[in-house]
């Protein structure tokens, strides 16, 4: 048997002359918590459409558990949890999740049996009798959870799993998937905007930009690869700083984050990129205020990787949110 749950060949989705997904391979191992992550419109939402079957590939093909995506086989395999989760609003928490059971193929008695665990789980049990039309966005995300848990899947595809959760629900859910993951080796693939956070349950990830795969890795490797030549740098005066850097051969990138500190990826000698660094501020007339190696993590690897001048960043609670609207056009036709 196959040791990855998920494989893609060539999945590509077109809307008109609009590529949302361009020719995407990807791998997940069975077991693993594997982030999925990129731009707003990068096609990652089209993506897990397509795994779980509300979208037919326009070519390309795909497998969950062995089974071709969109078959019923396969969706027997995995819960789903969206980004923005829709209920019968007059049913009871316990009512809705039982019924979600019965649908899935469990029996009744299992159904309720799992309503009252996972609703324990997720700190909902007081609500088992309430309505969900009266839950918050926060509690309504719960229970997106508990419905795509409810008959105990291989595996979890999330899209935003904590996208209405406060910082201590945030850090909650993350602490319960990451326990999930190693103690009933479930698979949880799983799409997030708030990096930071991603980072801290991730497995490995896959980078995805203008509807391709950047870069598939395991989380450490990525991080401890791209790391090795990025430094910090803070002075008196950033912009013309930083617009002086962006003109010399020895720096292949250079950002600026919202604290003023520039990010600096260097291409060449590393001795003598750090003279150089000295004469360019000194040149500015600016004054040193810090400079060091920084330390990896999957936020700078994104920016290094995807690039500054392709997003926008927004920052939220707990890290960046990262936004952009795009597709790739298709060549017209000659």
């Amino acid at each position: 048997m196959t040791e990855y749950i998920i494989e893609t060949e060539n999945l590509t989705k077109n809307f008109g002359d609009l590529i949302a997904v361009n020719g995407l391979s990807i791998k997940v191992k069975k077991g693993t918590i594997h982030g999925f992550i990129g731009p707003n419109g990068a096609g990652k939402s089209t993506t897990m459409k397509m795994l779980i079957g509300a979208l037919n590939p326009s070519s390309g093909s795909g497998t969950i558990n062995g089974h071709p995506i969109g078959s019923l086989e396969s969706r027997k395999s995995f819960g789903f949890s969206a980004e923005h989760p829709h209920f019968y609003e007059s049913m009871t928490a316990h009512d809705y999740l039982v019924y979600i059971g019965r649908v899935s193929g469990i029996g009744r008695q299992k159904a309720a049996e799992r309503s009252a665990e996972l609703l324990k789980w997720l700190d909902l049990g007081e609500f088992t009798d309430k309505k969900v039309g009266g839950f918050s966005a926060g509690m309504r995300q719960k229970m997106s959870l508990a419905q795509a848990m409810i008959h105990e899947p291989e595996m979890l595809i999330l899209d935003e799993p904590t996208a209405n959760l406060d910082p201590a629900g945030r850090l909650g859910i993350i602490k319960k998937l990451r326990e999930m993951s190693r103690e009933k080796k479930m698979t949880v693939f799983i799409s997030s905007h708030i990096l930071s956070e991603l980072e801290k349950m991730v497995d490995e990830v896959t980078i995805i930009s203008h509807g391709k795969v950047v870069t598939e890795s395991g989380i450490k490797a990525l991080e401890s690869k791209y790391a090795g030549n990025e430094y910090l740098l803070k002075t008196s005066d950033a912009d013309s700083v930083m617009k002086s850097l962006q003109e010399r051969k020895f720096v292949h990138k250079v950002w600026k984050d919202e604290t003023g500190t520039m990010h600096i990826v260097s291409s060449g000698d590393e001795s003598a990129f750090r003279k150089s660094i000295v004469k360019v501020i000194a040149a500015g007339d600016a004054e040193l205020e810090a400079f060091g190696m920084a330390t990896g993590d999957l936020e700078q690897v994104f920016m290094k990787l995807v690039g500054e001048s392709d997003q926008k960043m927004e920052k939220v609670k707990g890290g960046f949110h990262l936004k952009l609207p795009f597709f790739s056009r298709k060549e017209e036709k000659k």
